[in-house]
């Protein structure tokens, strides 16, 4: 906060006794405490013969002043105690300021602090000498200084509120009712939803571009390939983001080597939920992949496939998981299979369910990828593709009229981790 200086009035300002309230002797005049020069030809000398008084000026009523500091500087003649004090009302003194010990001649002006905060008006100041280390005391400037009335500001801890205003329209609409808005879908305006006029309540976007270099396609039959395949589906692979700042218009690439994973992943997953929709524009000529939009169906990576089963056509319940395409039962329902038996068309059982059918989950109906995916090689040393499909025991399982699903049969599941840098799309 700023301070100015103010300019007093030497008729304003007495030295009087303590003792007695007697005006005490001075040389030369009071006005040479306020007119700016300090040497020892333009100072003030009070003849108070060692005894204590007191030197008061007056700002007078209607005139009071935001203290912030005042500054002296003594001559040779000083005193060596003495108190500053300042009054709001002319008559109550409150010191701001305590002397005990000889301050010196005060070759620069030492400064008494009045206030630093919550500024106070003053009508009155006052020095009051008490001992000295001579007869007289010299003293060659006096300057007070003040915070302008423009720069106070007060604060206000006193709050009164009407509880029944909260009831009022007046004050709900613009407070709550009016200004609530609701919001189905991120970057999404929906049916029922409030906001202004059709923009979604919340917007989320990212400025960037996702970079990739492979389209691929699973392929059940062929060994080699470790996709899972899925119908009308692909796999795309994005090794790079290109962020764009919208105001400078500067581009950034991060590259899949050089983030987490986990980082990577939020980013693909964030602006490619699943069920959302994506264009994709390509560099080469694909006509026969690409089309105008994509529906995202998996962000968390590519399914890797361990093996692949080809189902029989004969008629028979193999009870096998999976399989190339939809395979309808070709046999009668069994009773209890699931909750509505004739809904479990493609589905499958736990096991053999018949006597005449043996199992037929063998070396010819499976065939396992040739390299297991890396999620995982921890057990490559236990187990080998190449053999893996050798060791089958054929099997058969007796019919039961009260068949319950899973409850004869624990099946292996392979618990299969997936890499986060791709999406599968549609």
């Amino acid at each position: 906060m700023s301070v100015k200086k103010l300019t007093l009035d030497h008729t304003k300002i007495t030295a009087t006794f303590d003792t007695n309230g007697n005006d005490v002797s001075i040389l030369t005049s009071l006005s040479d405490l306020f007119d700016g020069l300090y040497d020892s030809n333009n100072s003030t000398t009070f003849l108070n013969s060692d005894i204590d008084f007191t030197l008061e000026y007056d700002f007078g009523v209607g005139n009071e002043q935001y203290l912030s500091n005042i500054k002296v500087q003594f001559g040779s003649n000083t005193p060596t105690a003495y108190t500053v004090q300042a009054s709001e009302n002319g008559t109550d003194y409150t010191i701001i300021h305590t002397i005990t010990s000889d301050p010196g001649s005060n070759i620069n002006l030492g400064t008494s602090e009045i206030q630093t905060n919550s500024p106070k008006k003053y009508r009155k100041w006052k020095f009051n000498f008490t001992t000295f280390n001579t007869n007289n005391i010299a003293i060659r400037e006096i300057q007070v200084f003040a915070y302008p009335t423009s720069s106070i500001y007060f604060k206000d801890y006193n709050v009164e509120f009407d509880d029944a205003l909260l009831d009022l329209a007046g004050w709900k609409n613009p407070r709550y009712n009016g200004s609530k808005l609701t919001g189905k879908r991120i970057n999404q305006f929906n049916q029922g939803d409030t906001s202004y006029g059709l923009n979604p309540v919340i917007e989320n976007k990212t400025a960037c571009i996702f970079l990739g270099k492979d389209i691929d396609e699973g392929e059940a039959i062929n060994t080699s390939n470790q996709l899972v395949e899925i119908s009308n589906h692909s796999y795309l692979t994005i090794n790079k983001i290109l962020f764009v700042d919208l105001e400078t218009d500067e581009i950034e690439i991060i590259s899949r080597e050089n983030m987490s994973n986990i980082g990577f992943n939020r980013i693909v997953a964030e602006n490619f939920p699943e069920g959302s929709s994506m264009v994709i524009k390509s560099l080469e000529d694909l006509p026969e992949k690409l089309k105008p939009n994509h529906a995202v169906k998996f962000n968390q990576g590519q399914l890797m496939k361990v093996y692949s089963y080809t189902p029989n056509t004969d008629g028979h319940q193999d009870g096998v998981f999976g399989g190339i395409g939809i395979r309808e039962q070709k046999s009668t329902p069994i009773p209890n299979l699931g909750s509505t038996p004739a809904s479990s068309t493609g589905l499958f059982g736990f096991g053999m369910t018949a006597t005449s059918s043996a199992s037929l989950f063998n070396t010819t109906s499976i065939q396992f990828t040739g390299l297991l995916p890396s999620e995982l090689s921890d057990y490559e040393s236990n187990y080998s593709t190449e053999t893996m499909g050798t060791n089958l025991v054929p099997q058969v399982a007796q019919q039961e009229n009260d068949f319950i699903q899973g409850k004869y049969i624990n099946p292996l599941i392979i618990d299969v981790e997936v890499s986060a840098d791709s999406v599968d799309s549609n």
